[in-house]
């Protein structure tokens, strides 16, 4: 395997785009985004939810722009002096509006350091102020190696952060519990308190970071198919019902990019699962196979892949042969590329914005010799590799979609992947009926000779 770091400036769409989405599966958390009105109109054209999240009851029903109603806005003018407690003070009067608010993250865009404003100093006043916890999330604060999935990771950790440390309390008054001037909110458990050193092959408490709500459910039934407590996940969980990650407990991230989540957990003590991650069959496999052993209950998930990769055969036979080359945006690139190559898939090559090795080893080991993997990639080389290499498909950011298309390429859009619910044995089916359908409609588009 070659891996080449070219440095380049790859095609990579605005974590901001993802807002909306990601109010819609924290279901009590506010986001509050500071920047300028070019920042303000950015989110309102790109926020679009994402597909199979479940829609808050409790919120005010949105103005139609796109945006969720759980997203607001403070302008930041760009001659305002970036005084401190200024923003705090914006931040606290647009949470007054929201009720059963458990969490505010200010979304600081690139403009709002520009201006000189520190986020992290204003989310600590208005956290105080408000009496519940506010973090501030930089996801576009630019350089390279960002990934459109940062936001992402940037709220789970923060979830991370504010679960408690054990299951059991210990009678104390829980922080931000008084004074709150949004409401009581019962962080149950959160006691600082370290767990009690576990006994030797005792069974461990299982927490998911990520996925959707369908397809971490799905693996939550296969874990406990092999005797396996899942304690809950973190994303789409209520703040007050945040599962406990501390000693004794083993966290699973089902997503490669959750980089800033996982290494929350570890500096609480969780032990995290150093794994293939639940993407394509035997992904799930090893990856059941690894948290049951870690959980005290040891599993072999042979012949249930074996099973798996039967029924799948009639898939298989749509995309092996096959020439995929991913130009890659969201960070999931390395794990799809290892099923499609397991699958039956010629790999051509494999461009991610961010390489992060100690999390990805497993995945790049698995990967094959013969895949090469570009980091940052440089887009007009990356375009002109696509050229030469004429793949049968190309898995594209949104930027560099239509130039690739308007080349004449097949291609599938990376962020219908992210999307589609990739995860587990049944995340295995449907990226591969997507591919297949890719493959049809375009042989179908072929036979009419327009």
């Amino acid at each position: 395997m070659t891996i080449l770091n070219e440095s380049g400036a790859p095609d990579v769409v605005s974590p901001l785009h993802g807002l909306s989405g990601l109010a819609e599966r924290f279901p009590n958390t506010l986001l509050v985004v500071a920047g300028t009105r070019a920042d303000a109109h950015l989110v309102q054209s790109l926020s679009v939810p994402l597909p199979g999240t479940p829609l808050d009851p409790s919120v005010r029903p949105g103005s139609g722009s796109g945006v969720h109603p759980r997203v607001v806005f403070v302008v930041l003018e760009p001659d305002e002096e970036p005084s401190g407690g200024a923003l705090a003070s914006r931040v606290i009067e647009a949470a007054a509006g929201f009720r059963r608010t458990g969490l505010v993250l200010l979304v600081a865009c690139r403009s709002a350091t520009l201006l000189g404003f520190d986020a992290e100093f204003e989310a600590e006043i208005a956290g105080r102020r408000l009496g519940l916890p506010v973090r501030a999330l930089a996801p576009d604060a630019g350089g390279s190696g960002v990934l459109y999935t940062d936001l992402e990771d940037g709220a789970i950790r923060s979830l991370v952060e504010l679960c408690p440390r054990s299951v059991t309390g210990s009678g104390e008054e829980p922080p931000f519990s008084k004074g709150n001037i949004l409401g009581r909110l019962p962080f149950r458990g959160r006691t600082g308190r370290r767990t009690a050193p576990e006994e030797p092959g005792a069974r461990r408490p299982v927490v998911l970071l990520g996925a959707l709500p369908g397809p971490r459910e799905e693996l939550a039934a296969e874990l406990a198919r092999v005797g396996v407590e899942v304690a809950g996940g973190v994303l789409g969980a209520e703040t007050d019902r945040l599962p406990a990650i501390g000693e004794g407990t083993i966290v699973a991230a089902v997503d490669p990019y959750l980089v800033a989540a996982y290494r929350a957990a570890e500096e609480r003590g969780a032990t995290v699962v150093r794994s293939l991650l639940p993407i394509g069959v035997d992904g799930t496999a090893r990856f059941i196979q690894d948290v049951s052993t870690l959980a005290g209950r040891g599993a072999s998930e042979a012949g249930r892949a074996r099973q798996v990769w039967e029924s799948l055969e009639p898939l298989r036979s749509r995309i092996r042969g096959k020439r995929v080359f991913f130009t890659g945006d969201t960070g999931l690139e390395v794990p799809l590329a290892r099923f499609l190559a397991d699958a039956g898939a010629v790999v051509l090559e494999v461009g991610t914005p961010r390489l992060d090795r100690r999390s990805l080893a497993a995945e790049l080991s698995a990967l094959g010799e013969d895949v090469d993997v570009v980091e940052s990639p440089e887009w007009r080389a990356q375009l002109d590799r696509v050229d030469a290499a004429r793949p049968d498909v190309v898995v594209a950011s949104p930027g560099l979609y239509v130039p690739l298309v308007a080349r004449g390429h097949l291609c599938r859009s990376s962020l219908d992947l992210l999307s589609l619910g990739v995860h587990g044995y049944e995340g295995a089916r449907r990226i591969l009926e997507l591919f297949a359908r890719t493959f049809e409609r375009a042989e179908k588009l072929d036979a009419l000779s327009l």
